[in-house]
């Protein structure tokens, strides 16, 4: 086995662990404030913004679209939101990878509107198809801003453990 091949393999088991890690620590926030306010952490997400500065793309987009497909099955039980929303950013971040690659700054600003378009992107199909209703200040103060809060904190724990991680040296 190729040490490419290897990095690609190990890969798909890490993110796949951050899906996980993704929903259990959204899960103990909750709890944490007592369903006042919903903070959903993106580790998968931040971790697919490392990669996809290492790994190449015919890679990391397919595991994207497995991923958020897992990550529907397991979290919402139908297919269909993730499984369109993190293939779709991924490929975002490969478009504009000269940009966002420049530094560790425009990579967290890059973080916080992966986010938001995240965020967006699922809650606009949950709306089309009717399966939530949400009222917009609600939607913000109570959901986004939080979220947006807590992936920066995470952010800047994670960003260099993760860089290293899929660096190829």
């Amino acid at each position: 086995m190729k040490k490419h091949d290897y990095i690609k393999y190990i890969s798909a088991i890490f993110l796949f662990v951050m899906m996980l890690v993704d929903g259990q620590l959204t899960r103990l926030l909750e709890k944490w404030t007592q369903d006042n306010y919903i903070a959903s952490a993106h580790v998968l997400l931040i971790a697919l913004l490392c990669g996809a500065r290492y790994l190449p793309r015919n890679f990391l987009i397919p595991t994207a679209l497995i991923i958020g497909g897992l990550y529907d099955l397991y979290y919402i039980g139908l297919i269909g939101i993730y499984t369109v929303a993190f293939p779709l950013i991924v490929w975002i971040m490969y478009v504009l990878d000269k940009t966002i690659y420049q530094n560790i700054f425009t990579m967290f600003f890059g973080m916080i509107i992966f986010v938001t378009s995240l965020e967006i992107v699922t809650l606009s199909i949950q709306l089309l198809f009717k399966i939530a209703s949400v009222n917009t200040s609600f939607f913000v103060s109570r959901f986004l801003a939080p979220t947006l809060l807590l992936n920066m904190i995470l952010f800047f724990i994670l960003v260099i453990p993760f860089m290293k991680l899929f660096k190829e040296e």
